[in-house]
């Protein structure tokens, strides 16, 4: 039963990765949903968008591919007129990081150091057995300008080569007078 599982899991997996290669962009619609409270998922081609929106602008969870990223806007502009702060990218595949070149011109890409990583180096992805494809390397505007990760108690943010680091310190030791 675990490997029907398994090879039914990859089946998707393959499905869905194959016919986003084949998109015609031209025909995608961006739909916009309200999770709850000031929270959107926008749907397009690929994985989905988080927006979270409110009075600061809007942080924008992985932004598609890139020819939909005008419509990405449009969209985001449906729900307020607030400018995008900061665009996540939760991983490296193109569906979640096709449109960093357009909104980096707006505001920082943050990414985890491996996802970066990733971007700049392309390389061979899958599950080490029959799924499997390429992702090349990005271009050097899409690639995020701000890393973090976190290791021993440190945030560390890595803009234009140069790295910031802070301490954290536990919420009470900060409370106190």
């Amino acid at each position: 039963m675990r490997k029907v599982l398994l090879v039914m899991a990859g089946l998707v997996f393959l499905l869905s990765w194959m016919s986003a290669q084949n998109n015609d962009f031209s025909k995608v619609q961006i739909k916009v949903t309200k999770v709850a409270g000031n929270v959107y998922m926008l749907e397009g081609a690929g994985g989905n968008i988080g927006a979270s929106v409110g009075d600061d602008g809007i942080v924008v969870v992985d932004d598609q591919y890139a020819p939909l990223a005008d419509r990405i806007q449009t969209a985001l502009k449906g729900i307020t007129d607030k400018p995008v702060r900061f665009v996540i990218n939760t991983h490296y595949q193109e569906d979640h990081t096709g449109g960093n070149s357009y909104f980096q011109k707006q505001a920082p890409i943050i990414a985890h150091d491996n996802v970066r990583k990733r971007l700049e180096s392309g390389g061979t992805a899958g599950n080490g057995g029959s799924v499997k494809f390429e992702a090349k390397p990005a271009p050097i505007n899409a690639k995020p300008i701000a890393i973090t990760r976190r290791a021993r108690n440190r945030l560390v943010i890595v803009v234009n080569g140069n790295s910031q680091s802070t301490t954290s310190t536990p919420f009470n030791e900060m409370t106190r007078p």
